[in-house]
């Protein structure tokens, strides 16, 4: 039988994969309201009233989308220097202490950004623009990039996790 962790493990990597094919999906179609814009503004002399604030609002979407399998991969900018530098066991804490802040920081900015969206979701808050919308449904994607982005940090800080992945509790559980 699985143990609990390797089932929140599965379920975060299922989460990961599903927001990734979201941010694909996202970035065409940015592209193809781009395309879109430009030629019913160039060629029918017809520009839209939505495509430049979707534009907006979906590039928001799909980077907070996409944050989760950049920190799952571990494909942010990282400057390695340090541990490098130094002994194995002095880099390993070094890489522990790195993923508790890492962890620390991305759930009080995931808490932040809950907090804010409850707030925006409560008071019926929309978005200044031609086409108002209810301004949390884009800013619920930051809340849920920022959350699944600090459970890898979290899962990070076990070695055995860090230098195998997230198959790493699968394997060993089962």
């Amino acid at each position: 039988m699985q143990s609990a962790l390797s089932l929140i493990v599965k379920l975060i990597d299922y989460l990961t994969q599903f927001t990734s094919s979201l941010a694909a999906l996202g970035l065409a179609l940015i592209v193809g309201s781009y395309v879109f814009e430009v030629i019913s503004r160039y060629i029918f002399e017809a520009p839209t009233a939505w495509a430049s604030d979707f534009v907006a609002y979906a590039l928001c979407a799909t980077v907070f989308l996409a944050l989760p399998r950049v920190t799952k991969e571990r494909s942010h900018v990282a400057v390695t220097i340090i541990v490098e530098l130094v002994p194995n066991r002095v880099a390993d804490l070094v890489h522990i202490a790195v993923n508790i802040l890492g962890f620390a920081s991305l759930n009080f900015a995931a808490w932040i950004s809950l907090q804010e969206n409850i707030r925006q979701f409560s008071r019926d808050i929309h978005t200044l623009a031609i086409v108002p919308i209810p301004q949390w449904w884009v800013s619920s994607f930051m809340t849920l990039g920022l959350t699944l982005s600090a459970c890898y940090f979290l899962f990070q800080i076990s070695p055995r996790f860090r230098l195998s992945g997230s198959n790493a509790f699968t394997k060993a559980d089962g």
